[in-house]
């Protein structure tokens, strides 16, 4: 159920469906996500094209080449802004938006070494401070175990 407030934010009362399934992250993400317990960061190169992609994938999307373990390189985790949006809603667990009590800033982040872009919070700024082309680092979790949250978000490079 959609309704419009004053402010021009659209609220939504509930999810439209629930995802009761799993599936595998395949090979290449596995090890994306495994290499996070080590404060590592790592995309695959396609050896055709050149393009590099984070997380990995197992197929280039631009020429169709196969991806391997032997195409995954590291990075340092230093990036650029590219675009962000700000969200003053976010889910509660069981489908339902609540209301935020600070904003939160997603961004667009294109890693050195890297051709496409990840999508991270960034925090230890202001949403007003943030902008694109801002350089940006991660900020990780004290205690690492090899899991998305182990980025806990990206922060402006000092």
């Amino acid at each position: 159920m959609l309704h419009l407030e004053r402010e021009g934010i659209v609220r939504v009362k509930g999810l439209p469906f629930v995802a009761r399934f799993k599936w595998s992250t395949g090979f290449l993400m596995e090890r994306f996500i495994k290499s996070l317990a080590e404060k590592k960061l790592l995309g695959a190169k396609c050896p055709s094209c050149g393009y590099t992609y984070v997380p990995p994938r197992s197929r280039c999307g631009k020429c169709l080449t196969k991806l391997g373990e032997k195409n995954l390189v590291e990075l340092s985790g230093r990036g650029v802004l590219v675009g962000y949006t700000t969200a003053y809603v976010g889910l509660d667990g069981e489908g339902n938006f609540v209301d935020l009590e600070k904003p939160r800033v997603i961004g667009a982040i294109k890693l050195e070494g890297a051709d496409s872009t990840i999508f991270m919070p960034i925090g230890e700024i202001d949403p007003e401070g943030v902008r694109e082309g801002m350089e940006v680092e991660p900020k990780w979790r004290e205690a690492t175990r090899g899991e998305l949250a182990d980025i806990e978000y990206f922060k402006p490079s000092r």
